[in-house]
């Protein structure tokens, strides 16, 4: 898990799995371990980050290899992976050729990772109305376990990462994957009279805005901010959508994705970036979001998903 979201939707159930008894061993790199370091939960690595050059294939290959041998050493009963990242096709493909069962829970049902149908099993949340995964088996559990993980931190006062203190009262601008850089651009230049806080995850902020220094905890900002504007995926849009005061969510990348219909589930609206013409149109679309459905539906999930582990261990 080299992202935040994967961690926080598999730590309530590495929770639940050691409240039955059970010792998950974690692999991972990149923020999302860091998300784990916060919790106090110690995690190996899988070989390097991807990298984008001819030695690709060769690290991957010398990456995998050391997996395989970690997994023959430590022979787990299941591999339980989260996320569109390298950690996962890692895991995935390992443990398929370990002839290791395996439950990839699977929140962003439209942009799936690759190497989704060597999973045994894959979880996806019973709202996606047609989430189109072929190959594996495909069970359905009742929403992201990422919202169990905010409901028990956040909403009971406990913000495990820092937060930058000049957010307070400001609009807070979460670039992720669902725009452009050049939309990125775009958009910032409409918002500057507004004076945002600029949290870039794969597009960058001119430096004349305020951003992060470091790594920080996005619902904890986002509980600061007056108003949030974000173009994140699942995990960042389960966030906003139980911890901000008022949001909005923009696209200009995915036509249709899940996060875009969580997002209307809880009454926020979805803005076209390049229908965006001045500050105004981001202001007055943002709403309170109703989310509390989330965190009942992201406890039952947990639940759900040990099960399944459960059922494979036992088997």
């Amino acid at each position: 898990m080299v992202e935040p979201s994967p961690a926080k939707n598999l730590i309530p159930v590495f929770e639940e799995l050691r409240s039955r008894g059970h010792e998950p061993l974690v692999y991972g790199h990149g923020k999302g371990a860091e998300v784990l370091r916060w919790e106090g939960v110690e995690t190996r690595t899988l070989g390097r980050p991807r990298r984008r050059s001819r030695l690709a294939p060769a690290l991957f290959a010398l990456d995998l290899t050391r997996v395989l041998l970690r997994e023959l050493l430590d022979g787990p009963d299941v591999a339980l992976t989260s996320g569109n990242t390298g950690d996962a096709r890692k895991t995935l493909l390992s443990s398929k050729i370990l002839g290791v069962p395996s439950v990839h829970v699977e929140m962003d049902v439209y942009n799936p990772v690759e190497a989704i149908k060597l999973a045994t099993i894959v979880a996806v949340p019973e709202q996606a109305s047609d989430p189109g995964i072929e190959g594996p088996e495909v069970t359905t559990v009742a929403g992201p376990p990422i919202a169990a993980y905010v409901a028990d931190r956040h909403l009971k006062g406990k913000i495990p990462g820092p937060v930058p203190e000049d957010v307070e009262g400001r609009v807070l601008v979460c670039l992720g994957g669902d725009v452009t850089e050049e939309q990125a651009r775009r958009l910032l230049h409409t918002l500057e009279p507004l004076n945002p806080y600029v949290v870039p995850f794969r597009v960058d902020a001119p430096p004349r805005f305020d951003t992060p220094d470091g790594f920080i905890d996005l619902p904890g900002a986002m509980m600061k901010a007056e108003t949030v504007v974000f173009s994140g995926g699942f995990g960042v849009t389960v966030e906003a959508c139980l911890v901000a005061g008022k949001a909005v969510k923009v696209s200009g990348v995915h036509e249709r994705h899940f996060s875009h219909e969580v997002a209307e589930m809880c009454g926020l609206e979805v803005l076209d970036v390049d229908s965006i013409e001045g500050p105004e149109d981001v202001l007055s679309g943002a709403r309170k979001p109703d989310g509390g459905w989330l965190i009942r539906a992201g406890r039952d999930a947990v639940r759900e998903i040990t099960d399944i582990v459960e059922e494979i261990v036992q088997g």
